[in-house]
């Protein structure tokens, strides 16, 4: 055992952080230390002092207890949780998180880890949260206990080289389950009310590629979810691109569809789509052309015995070239293509059908342009597309949306610009621009985003890493159309190799879903993270009281 002991990760001479104790005591075996009566001192100024320390400096697994989760929420109270950690075998992990809100309940998740090859993993967890009743009354919320789980699987190279199964199974009786895991000592909100689960498997070579989907969907807002429409299963196979008689290509994409559920009417889906291409190019590749004719066809069976069925045979040609040119200063590359399209035949038995596309392909001409220019100290990308109908008798204007993106960077500056526009209506339908400047010790963007009728925000963000590890950053967005701030964000951090921390502010106005319905809840926070490498450390987050909108 050691006297008077100092220790940190730190360079020793002048460390950020240290630990001063009266004495210390190393077991070379198991690599644990044990400090007695440490204090904890930022560089010279002493903040927390313990009767007794012990952590350990082996690297490999082992059982015990995890770092502490902490928050606080002028709504929901303080956040603790004390993570228990559980080594079964060298292939399967235990991990208990018993976890408290002291204004809103109690629960518990636990997590099970499992791998049984080298390319498999497996994680299973489970969870319930109990809300007061005081919280559940004044929130009016819909459920007071909040339970649920999630299995999360891969496999791969399972029966033959190149297959894999994916596994993302999830339930609850809220997304609330989510919301308070006892790992969200952020407070970060769960608004999607859907929950999807999926089990797939695919297979595939050079040649072809099979895909078995199953998908189930939950909405958590509904008491019954029996008429949920699911896709159980969906079955895809696909032959790559296929060489014939030189100049000819086709592939195939089949698919069957099975939508099903407890209650309401279910529908059994077969389509087909088989095209055929032939490619040649003109002076000395130069010039290139195209023509496609692909074949599809679409049936749709519900179980009241009616068979929906479309059968077409539609024609693309195209003309195309893509040139490069090496200047003095600068290189260019640039692709036009102009493509007609056209259907030639056109079978559809009447019988309508929510999941059937009877829409026909129009006679129309579409228009592509990219290009790029890249120098020593510049580079612009810029894309341009349109279609022109020749036949607008079912359609409703003869142009298209003009789609324009331009990305336009000179050393460490940037112009990016994404352009939707109306040429029948004479207006911009989106528009999203950003300028910036960003070479890697600050960064300072501006974006402004346009949808007309639906959307307009302008965001402020950047960063400033002044001496190499601190870092000073902020986010600032504002709502147009409700004239209000949508969120901000400022804050610091540090990263160094023993030790890093990040302290932050947010405030942001977030949907909220009670038994009326849905209302917005305006939240102000501030986040806390300091680590010490490699003791551990605290993530705490202060959440203020929250003004809840209807």
């Amino acid at each position: 055992m050691a006297k008077y002991s100092i220790a940190s990760t730190c360079d020793i001479a002048q460390p950020d952080w240290k630990i001063e104790a009266t004495s210390l005591k190393y077991n070379k075996q198991t690599k644990w230390l044990d400090l007695y009566n440490p204090t904890l001192y930022i560089k010279d100024i002493p903040i927390l002092y313990l009767p007794y320390l012990g952590f350990s400096l082996n690297k490999t697994r082992s059982s015990g207890f995890l770092k502490p989760l902490i928050g606080y929420s002028v709504n929901e109270g303080f956040l603790f949780t004390l993570p228990y950690y559980e080594v079964i075998s060298p292939a399967a992990d235990l991990e208990i998180d018993p976890t408290i809100r002291t204004k809103r309940g109690e629960g518990v998740y636990s997590t099970f880890r499992f791998v049984h090859s080298p390319t498999s993993y497996g994680e299973l967890k489970i969870g319930s949260f109990k809300d007061y009743d005081t919280y559940q009354s004044r929130y009016n919320l819909a459920h007071q206990v909040h339970h649920g789980w999630s299995f999360l699987y891969t496999n791969y190279d399972i029966f033959v080289d190149d297959d894999k199964l994916y596994m993302d199974l999830k339930n609850a009786n809220d997304t609330d389950y989510f919301y308070l895991d006892s790992y969200n000592y952020k407070f970060k909100t769960v608004d999607d009310k859907i929950l999807t689960s999926k089990i797939n498997y695919i297979t595939h070579n050079d040649k072809y590629y099979f895909g078995i989907y199953n998908t189930y969907f939950k909405d958590t807002s509904k008491e019954s979810n029996a008429d949920t429409m699911q896709i159980l299963p969906q079955l895809n196979y696909h032959i790559f691109n296929n060489n014939f008689l030189n100049n000819f290509f086709y592939s195939l994409d089949a698919n069957v569809y099975n939508y099903t559920r407890k209650q309401g009417y279910k529908a059994l889906r077969k389509t087909i789509l088989l095209p055929v291409n032939y490619s040649y190019s003109f002076f000395d590749d130069y010039l290139k052309f195209s023509a496609t004719e692909q074949f599809s066809f679409d049936e749709v069976t519900t179980n009241d015995a009616n068979t929906s069925r479309l059968t077409r045979l539609d024609t693309f040609v195209k003309i195309y070239t893509n040139l490069s040119k090496q200047y003095k200063t600068f290189n260019h590359h640039i692709s036009l293509s102009a493509t007609f399209g056209m259907d030639n035949y056109y079978n559809y038995n009447g019988v309508e059908n929510e999941y059937l596309n009877t829409s026909l392909v129009k006679k129309s001409i579409s228009f592509k342009l990219s290009q790029y220019l890249i120098a020593k100290d510049w580079k612009i990308n810029h894309r341009l597309s349109e279609v022109y109908y020749i036949d607008d008798s079912n359609v409703e204007n003869k142009y298209s949306d003009l789609l324009n993106d331009v990305d336009i960077q000179y050393k460490d500056y940037y112009l990016i610009d994404n352009n939707q526009y109306s040429i029948a209506d004479k207006n911009v339908k989106y528009n999203s621009i950003t300028v910036g400047y960003n070479d890697g010790i600050k960064k300072l963007e501006l974006n402004y985003s346009f949808k007309r009728s639906i959307s307009e925000t302008y965001t402020l963000k950047g960063y400033w890493k002044f001496d190499g590890v601190h870092k000073l950053f902020g986010e600032y967005s504002y709502d147009v159309l409700l004239n209000s701030p949508k969120y901000q964000i400022f804050g610091i951090s540090l990263k160094k190799r023993c030790w890093n921390y990040n302290i932050s502010y947010k405030k942001e106005i977030l949907p909220l879903l009670t038994s009326d319905g849905l209302a917005s809840i305006t939240q102000r926070s501030i986040y806390f993270e300091i680590e010490l490498v490699p003791i551990g450390g605290i993530q705490q987050q202060y959440q203020f009281k929250s003004r809840v909108k209807e």
